[in-house]
């Protein structure tokens, strides 16, 4: 299924650069964001996303470290607690930037 169709669009020069920073954000060119944003599909900042991924790999070596009795302090709870709460606010901030 080929794209042949052409939309055009008046917008005002602060719409787009919201959109232009809004796209660069996403790791998507303006057309494939505003065609994601226009069908209702989610646009994740490649930041929030390369942000989550770290926070998780951080989060397994301290559970791991934690569980294998190499780190056993009450920092190193506090740290993954942290972790975790730090992975559900992005992904909840995410979610509501989706909807």
């Amino acid at each position: 299924m080929g794209r042949d169709r052409t939309l055009h669009l008046r917008v005002t020069d602060d719409e787009y650069g919201q959109i232009v920073v809004d796209a660069e954000a996403a790791g998507l060119t303006i057309s494939s964001y505003l065609r994601r944003r226009a069908l209702g599909h989610s646009v994740v900042s490649s930041v929030d996303a390369m942000m989550v991924r770290e926070l998780r790999r951080q989060g397994g070596l301290i559970k791991h470290s934690i569980i294998e009795g190499t780190l056993h302090t009450a920092e190193a709870s506090e740290a993954y607690q942290a972790v975790k709460e730090a992975i559900q606010a992005i992904t909840i901030k995410v979610q509501g930037e989706t909807t």
